[in-house]
This record gives structure tokens, C-alpha cells and sequence, in this order.
């Protein structure tokens, strides 16, 4: 955005730890922080080390446009997912140099009190950033919430294990630097965001995705104690994954040389004099058990009960699976069914006959990679945290556009449904960002989703509003879920039968 630009509207300056900063006020008041750093430059040699607090600057620093985002390598443009969530008409400018966030606020005075939702993006720990239109949080503003996106390091920058860093480190500890950016950024909020008008003592942590993976990592993180109070997870989790718990930082290093190739026996300092696009894109790149931030088995620390007791929300798409399905899915999917006893829940959770098998595929994928991971998280947390649960399913197909070249499902299916990613204009109410077909209906769930998400960050209680009766989980497999869809009702949790049969069965996706 040009000076001039600028110039033209209304601009407010809010102090921060750091020095001061000017943003923007819209016509309805919302004032918004772009490009705000809350880290230095992890770059030299912060490369694969701890973020820490950014310097301080004289003057007003302008916050009117977004930091670059961090480095990665976007999917195919073919890619269903890539051509639902980028916009190829807005390059995106990414660097090493990427840990900045954005702040949206009805209310930039120390006096509001507002309740804070920290949003964390999604993309498979690779790509992605904070300043995605779809997680613009004007909407949520009007709502009376102080929003915050961020970026974090991501792909090796973010995610490499290695022997060299972990000899360096106090705690032996490796991998995980984009989680401890997220604990960083949380540390900034804490530090910072009743100059916003918000309240550092109602925090709540989302993610969609690899995002959500990151909320349930830290809360079960002691690095995390006391930097958000209520949690939600939208499509993924960090427990209960088919491909096995989270890796030793040991196994993940030994994954990291791997993906180094030529590069594996580069000594640490070689690697961090290398230029970032140097080092490869695509690897193992995720959480890990890394002593520091992730200091044990989730799943123990959940089972146990020693898991932060935060309220949570937490919930999947009907049709997560969709982008991911290949041409041979029905036949591998058949494979590991019929690989269970003739009597057995799987074979009558997903049935392999001819005119059931293309239905069963996508439920599978569905359920392995997404829903049963929240479905099982959720339940945990009901039955050993005091602190109350509330399930929900998002099930409207939105309306794709017909001007982007959008590649049919590739196991010939007939559309996408409610797809991983569906949900987010809607509980942003961002539907104007994407220029899709939009009905009345979909204006009107995603007011209601808005408000509901809203309510959660403001009273850790979603109910109300006009909503039918959602009574918080109590850990039954068919417990209620709170159904967006048609229409916005309360049923059991769908396909818990199906769900409880996967229990221990490998992802094979």
C-alpha cells in the first residue's frame, strides 16, 4: 500500500514493547496491524535456533501491509487446494526473514479488555503464511474479539532435526522452531496486546490443520503454561495420528539427513551459510518429540490428564478427504478393509462391495487422516480435563467457482463436498474474499459460525445465539456434535461407530 494510500484513511498508533506502530482504521472502526515483527530475523545465525524478542526501533513503525511470507514452495498450481486458497493475481513475497503477525481490533485502547483469538495457519508445515485474505479477521472484529495471525518458519527452516543442532542446544534439543515461534508470538501477546485492547488473560489458540496439530502439541507443552486459556482445533491433531505418534528428535534427525541429501554431511555452520533456497523444500517436516517444547508422548500426557484444562472446540469437514484421493484409493482401501476379520467393524464400517466401494474410499480417507485424529483428541480431553469439550461437523458443499480452471476429484467422483479447508470463510465470515457463487445460505451459516466462534473466544462457551441445545462432550463415542450444514443442528456425533473401529488401524495414505 502506497504512502499515499496511507494517507488517505484514518490511521491509529498503539505503543508495543518494541516501539510504536501505525495502522489503519476502517469505516466501521476495525483498526489493523500488518507486518507487526515479533521475533528478530531468524536469520545468520538465528537459523534453526529459538525466536527471540526483536529489537527495539525509534520512531512510529508503519503496520499497514504485511510481512513477507516465509519461504516454501507452493503446491502445483494444478493442485486443488493451491487453486481454493492462493490467489494467483497476488504474488506472494516470501524471505527468511518472515516472523511477523497481524492484528485486527474494534477497540485499540489498553482500556477495552477484549477477549483474543490466535489464529495459526494451515499447509502441511510447508507452506502457507498469516496474511492469507481467508483469515482476514475484520469480521471477527466487528464481533468484538481481538484477532491475531502470524507466520512461522516453515519446511527445513522450520521443521529440520539434526545431530549438529542438537550438540549445540542446552537441552540437546532439535527440530520444532516453527512451534517455538508460535510460543514466541504468544509470549509477544502476552507481553503486548492490551495495548490492542485486548485481554492477555483470554487467549484463545486456533489452527486449521497443521495449524491444529500445533495447538494440541503445546497443550501439552509446558512451554505453553499460561500463554492461552482455551483452545480450538479445526481438522487435524497432533495425537492419534495413523502414521504413529510424533518422532523422537533422534528419528527425526535421522529423517532430516535423509532429506538433506547431498547435504548430510554439511557440518551446521556450512548449512546456515548456505542461501535458504538451498536447502530442500520437501521432506518429513513436523512436530517432534524434541525435548524442549514437545517433551513427551501426547498421547500420554492427554490419557493422563496432564494436558493443559483449557475449553475446547474442536471439529472436521464432512468430506476432509476429497483433494487428497488418488485413482487407486477404492483398491488400497479395499485391501487393508478386507484385511480385517470377515466379521470385523471395519468391513461393516466401510463395505467393499462394487456399489459401496467408491463411498467407502472417500469416507476412509476421511476419517484416517482427519476426523478420527479430532473425534479421538476430543473425547480424550473430555474424559480427563475438567474443562468442557464441544464437538462439531462442518457439512455444506460450497459453490465452486466456474472461472477457475478446478481439476475434477481424481477418483472420479462426482465434487469435492465439504473439502479440508471448506471451512474457513465461513468462520471467518470471509466469504467476500473468494469470488465464489455464494447462495444466501452460505451468508447466513457463516454469520452463524462467526458468531458461534466468537462466543467461544469471548465466554469458552460456544452455546447460545439461537443455537439448538450442543451439550459438551462426556467422551461417549456418540457423543453430540453440533452439525453445520443444510441446516445447523445437534445429532450424534456422526459415523461414531465407523470412527471407533480405527482405533489402531494404520493410516495407509
Amino acid at each position: 500500500m502506497s504512502e499515499a494510500m496511507v494517507a488517505e484513511q484514518s490511521t491509529v498508533t498503539v505503543a508495543t514493547d518494541s516501539g510504536a506502530l501505525r495502522g489503519l482504521r476502517d469505516d466501521a472502526g476495525i483498526a489493523t496491524f500488518r507486518g507487526v515483527p515479533y521475533a528478530a530475523p531468524p536469520v545468520g545465525e538465528r537459523r534453526w535456533r529459538p525466536s527471540t524478542p526483536p529489537a527495539p526501533w525509534e520512531g512510529v513503525r508503519p503496520a499497514t501491509t504485511a510481512g513477507p511470507a516465509p519461504l516454501q514452495r507452493l503446491p502445483p498450481r494444478t493442485a486443488v487446494l493451491y487453486r481454493l486458497n492462493f490467489d494467483d493475481r497476488c504474488p506472494l513475497v516470501m524471505s527468511e526473514d518472515c516472523l511477523f503477525l497481524n492484528v485486527w481490533t474494534p477497540d485499540p485502547s489498553p482500556r477495552a479488555a477484549l477477549p483474543v483469538l490466535v489464529f495459526l495457519h494451515g499447509g502441511g508445515f510447508r507452506f502457507g503464511h498469516g496474511g492469507l485474505e481467508v483469515h482476514d479477521g475484520a469480521a471477527l472484529a466487528r464481533r468484538g474479539v481481538v484477532v491475531v495471525t502470524l507466520n512461522m518458519r516453515l519446511g527445513a527452516l522450520g521443521f529440520l532435526a539434526h545431530p549438529g543442532l542438537a550438540a549445540e542446544d542446552e537441552l540437546g534439543a532439535t527440530g520444532n522452531y516453527g512451534v517455538l515461534d508460535v510460543v514466541t508470538a504468544l509470549e509477544w501477546v502476552q507481553r503486548n496486546i492490551g495495548a490492542f485492547g485486548g485481554d492477555p488473560g483470554r487467549v484463545t489458540l486456533a489452527g486449521n490443520s497443521a495449524g491444529a496439530v500445533i495447538v494440541t502439541a503445546l497443550m501439552a507443552s509446558p512451554a505453553a503454561q499460561g500463554l492461552f486459556h482455551a483452545a480450538i482445533v479445526q481438522s487435524s491433531s497432533a495425537l492419534y495420528r495413523g502414521q504413529g505418534p510424533l518422532p523422537s528428535a533422534e528419528r527425526a534427525a535421522e529423517a532430516g539427513q535423509a532429506a538433506l541429501g547431498p547435504l548430510a554431511s554439511a557440518t551446521v555452520s556450512h548449512l546456515r551459510d548456505l542461501s535458504a533456497p538451498a536447502l530442500p523444500f520437501d521432506g518429513p517436516w513436523e512436530p517432534v518429540v524434541d525435548g524442549r517444547v514437545v517433551t513427551e508422548s501426547l498421547e500420554d500426557v492427554f490419557a493422563a490428564g496432564r494436558q493443559l484444562g483449557v475449553p475446547l472446540l474442536a471439529g472436521t469437514n464432512a468430506d476432509e478427504g476429497t483433494p487428497y484421493l488418488a485413482p487407486d484409493a477404492p483398491g488400497r482401501v479395499r485391501a487393508v478393509v478386507e484385511a480385517d476379520a470377515p466379521d470385523g467393524a471395519l468391513r461393516e464400517a466401510y463395505p467393499t462391495g462394487d456399489a459401496q466401494l467408491a463411498v467407502s474410499a472417500r469416507r476412509f480417507v476421511t476419517d484416517t487422516r482427519f476426523r478420527y485424529l479430532v473425534w479421538r483428541t476430543a473425547r480424550t480431553h473430555a474424559m480427563t480435563s475438567a474443562a468442557p469439550t464441544w464437538l462439531y461437523l462442518f457439512d455444506r458443499t460450497p459453490p465452486l467457482p466456474t472461472d477457475v480452471d478446478i481439476a475434477p476429484p481424481r477418483d472420479g467422483g462426482a465434487g469435492y463436498g465439504a473439502f479440508h479447508t471448506a471451512e474457513l470463510p465461513y468462520m471467518a465470515d470471509n466469504l467476500g474474499v473468494r469470488r465464489w457463487p455464494w447462495q444466501d445460505a452460505d451468508h447466513e451459516l457463516a454469520a452463524i459460525m462467526a458468531d458461534t466462534w466468537a462466543r467461544f473466544v469471548a465466554d469458552h462457551d460456544p452455546r447460545g445465539g439461537g443455537l439448538p441445545d450442543w451439550p459438551a462432550l462426556d467422551g461417549a463415542p456418540a457423543a453430540p456434535s453440533l452439525v453445520f450444514g443444510e441446516e445447523v443442528r445437534v445429532e450424534a456425533t456422526p459415523r461414531s461407530a465407523a470412527l471407533s473401529a480405527l482405533d489402531g488401524v494404520p493410516r495407509p495414505f
